[in-house]
């Protein structure tokens, strides 16, 4: 792995008191933009993400995927906050930083007396960002909530036929991505003015937000009077055509054909036992197409198309030809491996992980042309920036911090001092 120039955020330091993937993503994300990451985790246990799957054992020491995804760049602190001694330390990184990220469920920050009201008064322009299911307020807002959670009460679950649960985190993800823009205006608002503020993100809000379609054809049409349920998704819109996944021999292959110049050349394309669609009215504009009531017959002649060919590859030949926008489906293994778009975009990154050797991980999304955005660092193991830490931004010195170890303020895990020899 390279050494990267210094990215956007290298002057800005994140006291991180997160944990699984709302709070850890958006704050990998910050570590990935340069900036200083602190992770403070739990005593001696550490972080929840560190005992999810998949946990692997190589050279005597376990470690969690999940940990090493999620914490890559950051540095690892282990501070007993029961101890004042601990407090005091954390108090002490508070005023050092520009931003405290925490995603725990309201009411976990006060009880530790670390809520926004108690933090701005150690560092009055401190940036606080929270992250929970259903924010601080309103009448859910005491529930503890996961990202499956989050997905059925903002009614993601409720718009799939059927019911589902997406196969990536989308309620922690989406929350984690707006953390990140609510923080990086946070921090220009605050060059401008010297004021800092608190930011309150709830994942059923950000997944709400998101709706696209549905949402808004109810909105609009109960706006004029006659209000409509919106259709369940599922692997084909209801309302969009051609825009679905299509079956065919070998696998599946996703097609979204909606502008007339795109419609002709796919009509073409199918030969003449589909010609029936160049004068059919419930086919002949984008708007007749991208109906419920008519979507439905476009995939059906689609996906009978489809399936005629030899493989999805071929059919995706085809298309490609005809310049009609559309990919087979992937899976994980491929991508990981041997797709050539994720090799190019560098989203694939080979990171030397301490015990495990040459560990691939995924790049970052954000391209910049002069302060890159990458991976700035393995996934750090329990406590192990302690002595960095709390020498380089407290001052400290080795024997004050020897003996916050004999005093049981501060944990290492044992994999630490190997790494040191």
């Amino acid at each position: 792995m390279e050494k990267l120039k210094p990215g956007p955020l290298s002057d800005i330091t994140v006291l991180d008191f997160t944990w699984v993937l709302a709070g850890p993503h958006a704050s990998k994300t910050l570590a990935d933009m340069g900036a200083n990451v602190i992770k403070v985790e739990q005593y001696k246990a550490g972080a929840n993400e560190r005992w999810l799957p998949l946990r692997i054992t190589k050279n005597d020491v376990t470690q969690s995927s999940y940990t090493i995804t999620v914490n890559r760049g950051k540095r690892s602190i282990c501070v007993n906050m029961k101890n004042p001694k601990g407090m005091k330390l954390i108090q002490e990184l508070i005023k050092k930083s520009d931003v405290l990220l925490e995603n725990f469920a309201p009411g976990v920050m006060e009880r530790l007396k670390l809520d926004y009201d108690s933090v701005k008064k150690i560092k009055k322009d401190i940036i606080y960002c929270s992250i929970s299911c259903f924010g601080h307020w309103g009448p859910y807002s005491h529930k503890p909530g996961y990202d499956m959670i989050a997905q059925g009460a903002s009614g993601w679950t409720g718009q799939s036929e059927p019911p589902l649960i997406a196969p990536v985190s989308i309620g922690d993800t989406t929350a984690s991505m707006h953390a990140c823009t609510g923080i990086l205006a946070a921090l220009h608002h605050r060059t401008k003015t010297g004021v800092g503020q608190n930011i309150d993100i709830s994942m059923m809000d950000c997944l709400f937000s998101l709706h696209e379609n549905t949402l808004p054809w109810f909105m609009i049409s109960e706006a004029a009077g006659n209000p409509i349920k919106p259709a369940k998704i599922g692997q084909k819109h209801p309302g969009y055509a051609p825009y679905g996944i299509y079956k065919g021999k070998n696998g599946f292959i996703c097609i979204a054909c909606l502008t007339e110049v795109r419609w002709v050349p796919l009509v073409e394309l199918m030969g003449p036992k589909y010609a029936w669609l160049k004068t059919d009215p419930r086919a002949a504009t984008v708007s007749t197409r991208c109906t419920t009531e008519n979507a439905p017959m476009i995939h059906e002649a689609l996906e009978e198309w489809v399936m005629s060919q030899d493989s999805v590859e071929e059919a995706e030949r085809l298309l490609e030809k005809a310049e009609v926008p559309c990919l087979r489906v992937r899976d994980i293994v491929e991508l990981a491996t041997v797709d050539p778009q994720i090799k190019a975009r560098e989203m694939i990154v080979t990171v030397d992980q301490p015990f495990l050797g040459p560990m691939k991980m995924y790049g970052s999304p954000l391209k910049f042309s002069e302060t890159p955005s990458g991976i700035r660092g393995y996934g750090p193991f329990l406590g192990e920036h302690n002595d960095v830490v709390f020498s380089e931004t407290l001052g400290m010195t080795q024997e004050e911090i020897k003996a916050l170890y004999s005093e049981d303020v501060i944990y290492h895990e044992p994999a630490v001092d190997r790494l040191k020899k």
